[in-house]
């Protein structure tokens, strides 16, 4: 029977991809699942998308598939960013007001560089992520294109609008707010816009406002908690300090982001919950390192360090507590590609390999309802694969900087060493 043994991986990259067969074998130096456990097994079989053999010697079982010898990197589960604005992009360079400039970019160029930003996501190993607010509806577009297979990008799980005070239903003078009632009209609309999350921003802070004061609080969280839970739909509330977190909690929201200032009551009452912690620490440093970017001095830079020391102990003391962490990296704008930087302050907070591995990939996808599909290398689920070159349980950067053959779905979509059909056929 004929063999294609692929020494250059064949990949179509951008828009639509593929592999060459629907009958996959792939060769790895070594395997690492999303439980963190280095396997045995060194080779997985992927047909029609889906995993459906992983072992050793198994080409005499797959007499014809395709062979795609990746004999020299460490393959993984394809990571899950939780937290993304991936439809925040502009159509040329900042000119140093970033967020202005973004308020004044059409819709049809920010659709057109969120469709650059899902292939940065891509290249970075992320194949699945969440978009916790886009505006116009961009991040449904966004999302149609990549599930039709139009362009190149991770599997999305989308918010829409958040509720934010932005948002609410504008009143006419002199009428005054039922909070409650807003805040179930404002679930409803995300169930009936198709949307996956409700995302509430229930205290002050973003970018470089690293303020924590309450906006809204448990019966309003409670009410949208309820109506999307109830439709199917999941809920995460900003919080930037700790101001939020006991009533999101109380609500049973399904996970928190950004919290800064857990006390130890917070931090025990929160391990008593199933909801996930977002700590996004890697986007502080990014908007640091980028302040021109964005017009921040040097006292913002300052205050954005300090925020990602304290974001760090806040980590360490969390997952000490034994609270479910998943990978977020709030990426915007220029982030795109860099978006599993998360995971090395992950190690800085005292996290193991395996749990920082977790973090990206078992626990990102039990938050996303995704457990039975993503985040395993495993028998029955999605074919989402990615090779790094070096071993990341023992150095986490083999995984956030050597990324370099990216599978989602059994298509491959990043392959660093690829040549289109450059390929050696033999007979066996």
């Amino acid at each position: 029977m004929p063999v294609i043994r692929i020494f250059l991986c064949i990949a179509l990259l951008g828009g639509s991809s593929s592999a060459f067969a629907e009958t996959t074998l792939l060769k790895f130096a070594m395997m690492i699942d999303g439980s963190g456990e280095l396997l045995e097994a060194k080779e997985i079989v992927v047909e029609n998308g889906i995993i459906t053999s992983i072992g050793n010697d198994l080409a005499a079982m797959y007499p014809n598939a395709t062979e795609i010898l990746l004999e020299d990197l460490t393959a993984l589960p394809g990571l899950i960013d939780v937290h993304v604005h991936m439809t925040y992009g502009l159509s040329g360079s900042s000119q140093g007001d970033a967020w202005n400039e973004l308020f004044s970019t059409s819709a049809a160029d920010r659709l057109v560089e969120a469709t650059r930003n899902a292939q940065r996501t891509l290249d970075s190993g992320v194949t699945a992520a969440r978009d916790l607010f886009a505006f116009d509806g961009l991040d449904s577009q966004l999302k149609a294109l990549i599930d039709n297979d139009i362009i190149a990008g991770p599997r999305l799980f989308v918010s829409g609008e958040g509720i934010h005070p932005l948002t609410l239903t504008p009143l006419a003078d002199g009428e005054k707010r039922d909070p409650v009632a807003e805040f179930s009209k404002q679930a409803e609309r995300r169930v009936a816009e198709d949307a996956d999350w409700v995302k509430i921003f229930a205290t002050t802070g973003t970018a470089d406002d690293l303020t924590s004061t309450q906006i809204f609080f448990y019966p309003e969280i409670k009410a949208a908690t309820d109506i999307a839970h109830a439709a199917g739909l999941r809920v995460a509330v900003h919080s930037y300090g700790s101001a939020a977190v006991d009533d999101a909690l109380r609500a049973g929201v399904d996970s928190i982001e950004h919290p800064v200032g857990l006390d130890d009551e917070i931090l025990e009452r929160w391990a008593r919950t199933r909801t996930v912690y977002v700590p996004t620490i890697d986007h502080n440093r990014y908007y640091a390192d980028h302040r021109e970017e964005y017009g921040y001095d040097e006292d913002v830079e300052r205050n954005l360090s300090e925020f990602v020391k304290r974001n760090v102990e806040d980590l360490r003391r969390a997952h000490a507590a034994g609270i479910r962490i998943a990978m977020g990296s709030d990426a915007v704008m220029t982030m795109f590609g860099q978006n599993t930087r998360e995971l090395e302050w992950f190690v800085a907070a005292g996290m193991t390999t395996k749990d920082v591995i977790q973090a990206a990939t078992v626990n990102g996808a039990a938050l996303l309802g995704q457990e039975g599909k993503l985040g395993r290398l495993k028998t029955g689920f999605a074919a989402d694969i990615i090779a790094v070159e070096g071993n990341p349980l023992v150095d986490i950067r083999a995984l956030t900087r050597n990324v370099r053959w990216v599978m989602k779905g059994g298509q491959i979509v990043v392959c660093s060493r690829c040549a289109p059909l450059n390929f050696v056929s033999t007979i066996q």
